[in-house]
Order: structure tokens, then sequence, then C-alpha cells
């Protein structure tokens, strides 16, 4: 019997190993980025929430390094056209490649941590009771953009529960997303 379980031990550490170096190559797959997703992209991007109203705004996406600087990119989203547009100046900060983590720097005391995993940009916070789930893929020659809004229930817990770790449950208020293509300045 305790040939078995030490056996069994081998084979779950093995497999842990595994696991852990394909998560690590899943992270680096594409360390060209963000040099990969330079330029300026541009799309349309749906705003629905679960209200059922929807709209469409004009967006732009310019990424380019700053001063030669492999480290710091500048992240510059433009909604809207004309007098209505809202530009925001951000830099894509490059924290650890090798573990593909980055930050989204808003230029105000904001730092948003972003991963790299399996080809997309993830990122997740919170904005006072709002939840934010972000994932940014590059697909041949397109962005594609997704941010996912959330904000928490108040559900109590179930007569008679036996749970014993802090739980919440959130809804789903706006899902925002787009397709960015390159536009040649």
């Amino acid at each position: 019997m305790l040939k078995r379980s030490l056996l069994v031990g081998m084979l779950m550490s093995v497999f842990i190993l595994m696991m852990g170096r394909n998560v690590q190559s899943a992270t680096l797959s594409s360390n060209s980025f963000p040099q990969n997703w330079q330029g300026t992209w541009s799309g349309t991007m749906l705003d629905r929430s679960v209200k059922g109203r929807s709209q469409t705004v004009p967006i732009t996406l310019r990424i380019q390094p700053i001063s030669n600087n492999p480290m710091r990119y500048t992240w510059q989203t433009t909604y809207g056209t004309g007098a209505n547009k809202l530009v925001r100046d951000y830099e894509l900060v490059v924290k650890d490649r090798s573990a593909g983590h980055f930050v989204i720097d808003e230029k105000d005391g904001t730092l948003i941590d972003s991963w790299w995993v399996g080809d997309k940009l993830y990122s997740q916070f919170r904005v006072q009771d709002r939840l934010i789930s972000t994932v940014c893929e590059r697909q041949s020659n397109r962005l594609h953009y997704e941010l996912i809004t959330y904000e928490p229930l108040s559900s109590p817990q179930a007569e008679g529960s036996q749970q014993k770790v802090p739980f919440e449950s959130y809804q789903l208020r706006v899902v925002q997303s787009a397709e960015l293509s390159p536009v040649s300045e």
C-alpha cells in the first residue's frame, strides 16, 4: 500500500511539474507582445447593457514605444469623434515580461495589472462596487477587445447553509466589445 501511495505521489509531482511548464510556455508564447501590436487600430465598439440598451461608438487605439524604451508604450484610446471625442492617454508598462505581467498606467495614480497568457491580455479590477474584466487579443490582422462590467448582488445565504467560505455573486451590467483593424497613418 505504501508503494502505491509513493508511486501516485511521484506521478502527481511529475504531472504538476509538466502543468507548470505548460502554463509558463503559454505565458511566453508570443514574447513579441506588445511589439507586434504597435500601430494605430480603429473600429467600432458595441456597448450593450442587460437592460436592452445598446450603442455603437467609434474607437481608436494607438500603441507606440515611448522614446525607444522597450519597457513603456503609449496605450492611447480615443472614443468617439469630433467635439465629443474622449481621449485616454494611458501607458502600457512591462513589469515582468517572463511572467507575462504588464500594467496599464492611467497617469492619475491608477495602475491596472494585466496578464499576457495564451496570446491574450487579461485584466480584472474593481472601481467602487463594479467588477470589471477585460480581454484583448490579436487574431490575424485584427484586435478583439471585450470589457465586461458586473456589480454585486445582495443574495442572502441559503437557510441552513453549511458554507464556510465567503461568497459573492455578481450581476452582469454591461458588455463592451470591439474589433479593431490597423490604420495607415
